[in-house]
């Protein structure tokens, strides 16, 4: 048995290839004279090592080179090269052995750092479920998460598209790398161009009789809208489940939306034949209604809990209405801010008794620091205005800063401004943590009627 290794590595984004021949003269009068029988290279084993994400079994069918495939030095090179390209790996290294039962095979390899989520946004046709094992059966590499670079999000980009064409689906494959606020890679979302999905219906099992109207009449305003999988999240969030905090359910969940295409022999009409049309399911799960106990209040020094309690619309006895709750907790955070407290904050701490079917809310205030105010700025007027403008603002510098002064003076500004004209006021008000201080900067933009 002839140990022929060779070894490829990643450097600056080139892939090199180092073969390191023992004997190499030797080795080939030696096959002169003895000739490898054609078994020899028939893979008998391929074995995958140094991977965490990966089977032997799926980077074997990757690179092209699955268990018994014939071939040979420049096939195991090719088949490195593939695996390199595809991003999934940052080292790849392998090793053979030829004998007259087959070929052994072994790639070391290294996970390549970084790995993001693959999201479908509205491949309405299958669910997530069917995309990931159809995807996965023609890319073995692809898990559900992709590298942040290489080959690999094409490949799976290519797959998509032919499920379309397969299924004939019109419309063409389309991704989106998604990054954070620091240009961070989040995630690699895919979606359907070139076709309209619109919403026929909702419907919403699982809901009980008394938030079922309330369902319906906010399920309206999406009958006729284009669907998106992000647009339904925000429906979850913004619209359905606060039905359901606002009478009590507070542990109420709904998951991902569920599209159902409805078959054109079902439409009455279809104006665009390139139009598809959905009916959207929200399966609702309700959970408990509880009823509040009580709320206890900590972490407050400026204003007594005789000051706060006023300012909270919720009574022992009655579902507990977060809804109601977080509007509230702004008043209490808008009275810090007079205060100059104007980074205050409130922590909820829910203790559920779910045999009983009641809660009690803990309320624990950051007060924070005192701001003071710091630098008055007006832009986009001159001096004359400046000044008036200036002169009319009352909190002078190093006094405390009131954050709900600003919706007091701006009315007030405005008739001081030039009334033949249209004026649009851009305030931008900066806290400087160092200081202590807030900035104040009003950019005002003047306009002739219309």
């Amino acid at each position: 048995m002839i140990p022929l290794p060779f070894l490829i590595r990643s450097l600056l984004g080139s892939w090199f290839i180092c073969a390191v021949c023992l004997h190499a003269a030797a080795q080939g009068q030696a096959a002169a004279a003895s000739p490898m029988p054609a078994t020899a290279y028939k893979l008998i084993s391929v074995k995958v090592i140094g991977t965490k994400r990966f089977t032997s079994a799926e980077v074997a069918s990757a690179s092209g080179l699955p268990v018994n495939t014939v071939a040979h030095e420049d096939d195991f090179r090719k088949a490195a090269r593939q695996l390199g390209e595809s991003g999934a790996f940052s080292n790849i290294a392998f090793t053979f052995s030829y004998s007259s039962a087959g070929t052994r095979l072994e790639f070391q390899v290294t996970d390549a750092d970084k790995f993001v989520p693959a999201r479908f946004t509205d491949f309405v046709w299958f669910t997530d479920e069917e995309l990931l094992r159809k995807v996965h059966e023609r890319v073995p590499l692809f898990n559900g998460e992709l590298p942040a670079s290489g080959r690999l999000t094409d490949q799976v980009s290519d797959v998509l598209q032919a499920l379309l064409v397969e299924n004939s689906i019109p419309g063409h494959v389309e991704y989106l790398r998604k990054a954070d606020k620091s240009d961070h890679l989040q995630a690699i979302e895919y979606n359907v161009a070139g076709v309209s999905i619109r919403i026929r219906q909702v419907e919403f099992p699982g809901a009980g009789a008394a938030e079922l109207s309330a369902l319906r009449t906010a399920g309206e305003r999406l009958t006729d809208r284009e669907y998106s999988r992000e647009f339904m999240n925000s429906f979850i969030e913004r619209a359905l489940l606060p039905i359901y905090r606002e009478r009590g359910y507070l542990k109420a969940a709904c998951p991902t939306a569920q599209p159902k295409v409805v078959k054109s022999s079902d439409l009455h009409s279809v104006d665009n034949p390139q139009a598809a049309f959905v009916d959207v399911i929200f399966p609702v799960t309700p959970g408990i209604q509880y009823k509040l106990t009580g709320m206890e209040w900590s972490g407050n020094k400026e204003f007594p809990n005789s000051t706060l309690q006023p300012l909270i619309h919720a009574n022992p006895g009655q579902p507990a209405n977060t809804v109601q709750l977080e509007d509230d907790l702004k008043s209490v955070r808008e009275l810090y801010g007079s205060r100059g407290y104007i980074l205050a904050s409130v922590k909820v701490e829910a203790q559920f008794n779910d045999v009983a079917a009641t809660v009690a809310l803990h309320l624990t205030i950051d007060e924070g620091s005192v701001y003071r105010m710091g630098e008055l700025e007006f832009r986009g007027i001159d001096n004359g205005l400046t000044a008036r403008l200036r002169a009319a603002w009352k909190i002078r510098p190093g006094d405390v800063y009131d954050a709900t002064y600003l919706k007091q003076f701006l009315p007030q500004a405005r008739k001081l401004l030039p009334a033949n004209l249209d004026w649009e006021v851009d305030p931008h008000v900066t806290a400087i943590t160092r200081d202590k201080t807030v900035d104040v900067d009003l950019q005002y933009t003047a306009k002739a009627p219309q």
